[in-house]
């Protein structure tokens, strides 16, 4: 069971104060997404992962901290029409803010990783197209963190594991088949294999469904 409560929070970049729910305790029950998204109950927490606050659109985890030149990236142009965006949730919006924020900062990781929330919320609210593109972000960003030695994860084939399946959501199939045949040639483990292998088998018959990595592994 999730158990939440409210808390008032201080907005580190205007200084104004609000109200947000705060998960206390959460679990997951079966197996993730091949992009990494977690079962139930734990994958409906996401909408509570990230706050914005209402009088600056500051978003983050915590709005309490921030640092650097946050407050000047908050009040650019940029991060108020990702924000002000009504074609996508509200909730993918703050998390594309807070992707183009890390972005900013050279933290491509982080903010590819951001990008990624934002495609489970649109994916959530069947925004096919906007979540397409939070996919192509994703993967560009991904690429800036290679480029900057930013992993995405810590196993062997990992960040290639990810990529693979961005691109197959997003359609982009090609890119995506000649990833997997260059990951396949790496020193990676077993079970990196049996996930390409499915992934492989998934972009040959044009499927841009979600699948779990039990799926991959003939668990299910």
């Amino acid at each position: 069971m999730t158990t939440m409560h409210e808390k008032k929070v201080q907005c580190c970049v205007c200084g104004k104060k609000s109200n947000h729910k705060v998960v206390r305790s959460s679990y997951s029950h079966g197996s993730s997404d091949l992009d990494t998204r977690p079962s139930e109950m734990m994958r409906s927490t996401i909408y509570y992962s990230i706050k914005r606050c209402p009088s600056c659109g500051y978003s983050a985890s915590d709005l309490s901290e921030c640092s650097g030149d946050v407050k000047v990236h908050v009040e650019s142009k940029e991060y108020q029409e990702i924000i002000g965006n009504k074609v996508i949730p509200k909730v993918a919006a703050s998390f594309l803010a807070l992707s183009y924020e890390k972005q900013q900062t050279h933290q491509y990781s982080e903010s590819a990783w951001a990008a990624i929330h934002a495609a489970w919320i649109c994916d959530d609210k069947n925004k096919q197209k906007a979540s397409k593109e939070c996919r192509k972000k994703a993967i560009s960003l991904i690429e800036s963190a290679n480029a900057h030695s930013q992993k995405m994860g810590d196993q062997a084939g990992a960040t290639e594991v990810l990529t693979i399946d961005l691109m197959r959501r997003a359609g982009m199939f090609e890119q995506a088949l000649k990833l997997v045949e260059e990951t396949k040639t790496k020193d990676i483990e077993e079970i990196i294999l049996q996930i390409i292998a499915y992934e492989e088998a998934l972009i040959e018959s044009k499927d841009i469904d979600s699948h779990t990595v039990s799926e991959a592994l003939g668990d299910e």
